[in-house]
């Protein structure tokens, strides 16, 4: 009887330890989600300080056709604009107009009100006809003094629109020549063949992480949510590399066991222009549709593709850029179909959501391609209008909601 009550008391203790082991790892799982969380919630943070204050410069772009080894290699920190504390563009509006997506024009009023201050150069492409007015109006007002005396970087790389073609990568080979060259100027620095090569190799590393995570999310039950994933990309644009791939592996090696959302009645692949407010995907979450793979801008497509680590350094830059998973800008509907379709299959998406901000025209034709593509394959799809800054949530919960039943 004794040796009987040992060993349900050894049974009871072994149990106890593991419910104890697994609450540790799901706290720290949630302090790391919420490191990321935290990070993402202005338009600066407390490394970008750090890195300033250690006499470090931060180089701000829009688009993820600039590529940011090349600011990485010339020692700096690259810094992708959003406007998270924006709440109205009346100092924009001076400059734009309702024809501007709200995107652009929060970008513009944050610039106006100061609230980049912490950069020390810009470098603007032509993602879309919007981007560029954005570029205009940091080169012809927001940063116009301080680039004329020599105090601010102004750069522009004009990325073409036709991917696979020889005259088109030739083109943009020479854009990031002269932004090498213009950098290395500017900044009095040296963008050495080493130093691209340990910056490939330290974005690649961001980029095998993040696949690892989006991997898990094929599980029946991912152990991140959708909107946690998204706080995680986009974090990815606003750390130094190191600090974001070392809190990255610590929240990887915590998920173990982890269940995101217990229950959700379909898997969704999002799909649509700029998103970077994790908000508005728990939105949609907490309506049923869990979000398990995505094709935005700061999502999978800033870093499905790897550079090429065995060829000459801009070779391999110039080569991923012009390459990579593409938007709408680039003539290459027919490749971003087939990748959608992967992606559906592999993660097993019931439906497609897409977003598209209001007078984005290159997401109003991509709407159109991707309905016809989802009609012909036969994927459930819903398209849906939004601003930058989160709003008309009811309208867009009864919409999804709608949705969801439509597929049950």
């Amino acid at each position: 009887m004794a040796q009987e009550d040992g060993g349900l008391r050894s049974e009871q203790e072994k149990g106890k330890a593991f419910r104890d082991q697994a609450t540790s790892e799901r706290k720290k799982a949630m302090k790391e989600l919420a490191f990321f969380q935290d990070v993402i919630q202005k338009s600066s943070n407390d490394f970008v300080r750090q890195w300033k204050d250690r006499g470090g410069k931060v180089i701000g772009y829009l688009c993820p056709n600039v590529p940011e080894e090349m600011i990485l290699a010339a020692g700096m920190l690259p810094y992708r604009l959003r406007a998270p504390e924006s709440r109205d563009t009346t100092e924009a509006d001076r400059y734009t107009t309702y024809l501007n997506c709200t995107y652009c024009r929060h970008l513009v009023d944050e610039a106006l009100r100061g609230r980049y201050d912490f950069l020390d150069g810009f470098v603007g492409t032509n993602g879309c006809d919007q981007m560029r007015r954005v570029s205009d109006i940091f080169r012809a007002v927001a940063y116009k003094e301080a680039a004329e005396q020599k105090k601010f970087f102004l750069e522009y790389v004009a990325a073409p629109r036709v991917p696979f073609d020889e005259r088109s990568l030739s083109y943009y080979k020479a854009e990031l020549a002269r932004l090498k060259k213009n950098l290395e100027a500017h900044f009095g620095v040296a963008i050495s063949g080493d130093k691209l090569r340990e910056a490939i190799r330290l974005s690649n590393e961001s980029r095998r992480l993040l696949r690892d995570l989006y991997e898990l999310r094929k599980a029946e039950k991912p152990p991140v949510s959708g909107a946690e994933a998204l706080s995680i990309t986009v974090a990815s644009t606003a750390l130094p590399k190191e600090v974001f791939n070392q809190s990255l592996k610590a929240l990887l090696s915590a998920l173990d066991g982890r269940v995101a959302v217990p229950q959700y009645r379909k898997r969704l692949f999002l799909y649509g222009s700029e998103l970077d407010d994790p908000q508005w995907v728990k939105v949609v979450e907490d309506q049923g549709g869990l979000v398990v793979a995505d094709g935005i801008c700061f999502g999978a497509r800033l870093f499905w593709d790897l550079v090429d680590e065995s060829l000459e350094p801009m070779e391999a830059i110039a080569i991923r850029y012009h390459e990579r998973w593409s938007c709408p800008r680039m003539v290459d509907q027919g490749r971003r179909k087939q990748r959608i379709q992967e992606i559906v299959r592999d993660w097993k998406a019931d439906g497609i959501i897409g977003e598209r901000i209001i007078m984005c025209q290159l997401w109003g034709g991509e709407r159109v391609m991707t309905s016809l593509d989802a009609k012909e394959s036969g994927i459930p799809t819903l398209w849906v209008e939004r601003e930058y800054l989160l709003g008309g949530t009811g309208q867009l919960k009864t919409r999804v909601q709608a949705f969801l039943e439509s597929m049950e």
